[in-house]
C-alpha cells in the first residue's frame, strides 16, 4: 500500500525535515506511484542532506526518463556511473537508454566501458550480445552470448539467440552442443526440440532428428513452425514431412 506507506513517510518529513531516510522512502513510494516530479523532488532533497548517493542519482534519472526528459535522464546516468563505476544497474541504464532509440553504435560504445571495468558481468555481455546482433557483427554477438552464459545467465532466450546465431555462422555442431547443453536446464522444452531436429536435418543425422522432432511435437504440436522458419532448407525433406503427417494421424 504506497499510499498508505506515502502518508507515514509524510507525517515523518513533516515533524522532522532532516529525516533523510523518511525522504528517500517517501521518494520511492511516489516514484511507484508514478508521481515521478514530486519523487525527483525528495530524492533531490536526500542528496541536499547528505552527499549524492549513486541510488539516488540513477532513481532521478529513471523518473526523468518516464517523464520523457531523455536529456536530463542521461545527465543523471552519467552522473551515477562517476559516483560508482562499479554499479552495474547505472552502465545498464545508460546502455539500455540507447538500445531504446536504437542507437546501438553509442550503446556499444557504454556496454564496451562497462566490460572494461567489470568482464564478468552477465549482464553486460547479454547487451553486448544483443547490440552486436543488432548491428550485424554476428562473430561479436556469439561472444556476448557465450560470455553470458559462462557468467551465469541461463535464461532460455540467451541459449537460443546463442544457438541461432551459431545456426547463422554455419556452426551446426556447435550449435547442437549448445542445445544439449540447454537441455540440462530446460527438460521438457519444444523450441530446443524443434531446433535439434532441424539442425540434426542438417547434419545428415535423420535418426536423431526425428527423435527431437518427435518430442518437440509431442510437447507443442502447434508451434512446429519453428522448423519452416528456422530451418526452411530442410522443411520439405520426405522424412520430416512423413513423421508431422504419422503423428497428426495419431492425434
Amino acid at each position: 500500500d504506497y499510499e498508505g506507506a506515502l502518508r507515514a513517510f509524510d507525517y515523518a518529513t513533516l515533524i522532522d525535515d532532516s529525516f533523510l531516510g523518511a525522504f528517500l522512502e517517501k521518494a520511492k513510494s511516489l516514484e511507484k506511484l508514478k508521481r515521478y516530479e514530486e519523487a525527483i523532488e525528495c530524492y533531490n532533497t536526500t542528496m541536499e542532506l547528505d552527499d549524492p548517493t549513486s541510488f539516488a542519482l540513477l532513481r532521478v534519472g529513471k523518473c526523468y526518463e518516464r517523464l520523457g526528459n531523455a536529456e536530463k535522464a542521461l545527465k543523471f546516468y552519467l552522473k551515477t556511473v562517476h559516483e560508482d563505476p562499479l554499479l552495474d544497474k547505472a552502465w545498464i541504464a545508460i546502455t539500455d537508454f540507447y538500445i531504446r532509440r536504437k542507437n546501438h553504435q553509442k550503446a556499444l560504445y557504454y556496454v564496451n566501458k562497462a566490460i572494461s571495468i567489470d568482464n564478468e558481468n552477465k549482464l553486460y555481455w547479454k547487451r553486448y550480445a544483443v547490440i552486436n546482433k543488432a548491428l550485424d557483427f554476428h562473430e561479436e554477438a556469439e561472444e556476448g552470448y557465450r560470455k553470458a552464459v559462462e557468467f551465469g545467465d541461463y535464461q532460455l532466450d540467451t541459449w537460443l539467440f546463442w544457438t541461432d546465431t551459431l545456426q547463422f555462422l554455419g556452426e551446426n555442431d556447435a550449435a547442437i552442443n549448445t542445445l544439449l547443453q540447454a537441455a540440462e536446464y530446460y527438460t521438457e522444452e519444444y523450441q530446443i526440440e524443434y531446433r535439434l531436429a532441424g539442425l540434426y536435418f542438417m547434419t545428415g543425422e535423420t535418426d536423431k532428428a526425428i527423435f527431437h522432432l518427435s518430442d518437440g511435437m509431442r510437447q507443442n504440436f502447434k508451434n512446429h513452425s519453428i522448423l519452416k522458419e528456422q530451418f526452411p532448407i530442410i522443411w520439405d525433406e520426405p522424412a520430416l514431412q512423413e513423421a508431422i503427417t504419422r503423428f497428426k494421424k495419431k492425434k
